[in-house]
């Protein structure tokens, strides 16, 4: 093998692992939204301020936080 196969197996290698980074930071982001937007909801919901479909909003919001927590990313602290 080539120094230069050695290195595009090497660029490959390190394409491979930051793009599995970086789908792991955006899941971490949407999760972080989501459970920002929960937050948004149950104030609204506490303070006397009920947001109109609120319920279908949060089984969706929900959902979608299941599915992450599914697929590996930590949802909750345990």
């Amino acid at each position: 093998m080539g120094f230069f196969d050695t290195v595009k197996e090497q660029a490959q290698e390190l394409r491979g692992r930051v793009e599995h980074k970086v789908e792991d930071v955006q899941a971490r982001r949407k999760a972080a939204h989501g459970l920002e937007q929960l937050g948004r909801f149950l104030f609204a919901e506490r303070t006397d301020r009920a947001i109109v479909r609120a319920d279908a909003e949060i089984d969706r919001i929900v959902g979608e936080l299941k599915e992450l927590e599914s697929a590996g990313v930590k949802i909750l602290a345990e």
